[in-house]
């Protein structure tokens, strides 16, 4: 009898195991290939995201599909662990261009109205911005 239930605890022991094992590869599986959790630092993407905020990043993205102006994305810093959430506004071949606070891309105007958002809080604390 003492035989089958160290048998049983055994196989209870085992499956416990497996099962903690396939839970851990699974989430490494997912973290590499389809979300990553990410943390938004700095106040640069205000009023969209905000200083502290918690993203999952879909990573699927630049397997099966395409870049979109307007998109945010995730740059890898030069450092390790350093990474830089940003709004894409230029796609390859484009020439993006800043004159008198005003975006242009491709030589064409583009209203941006995060941009005077920004402005507005810059000026509230007291930050000069170039060009005034």
């Amino acid at each position: 009898m003492t035989e089958e239930k160290s048998t049983k605890k055994k196989n209870s022991l085992f499956e416990w195991v497996k099962a903690i094992i396939i839970a851990v590869l699974l989430a490494l599986l997912i973290r590499a290939f389809l979300f990553e959790p990410y943390l938004v630092e700095g106040t640069s993407m205000d009023p969209t995201l905000h200083d502290g905020e918690r993203l999952f990043v879909y990573k699927t993205v630049k397997y099966v599909g395409e870049f979109k102006r307007g998109d945010i994305v995730i740059i890898d810093g030069d450092e390790k662990n350093v990474h830089y959430v940003k709004r894409l506004i230029g796609l390859p071949g484009d020439t993006v261009q800043m004159k008198d606070d005003t975006l242009y891309i491709n030589g064409k105007k583009v209203s941006e109205p995060y941009l005077s958002e920004n402005r507005k809080e810059a000026e509230a604390v007291g930050v000069k911005l170039t060009g005034d």
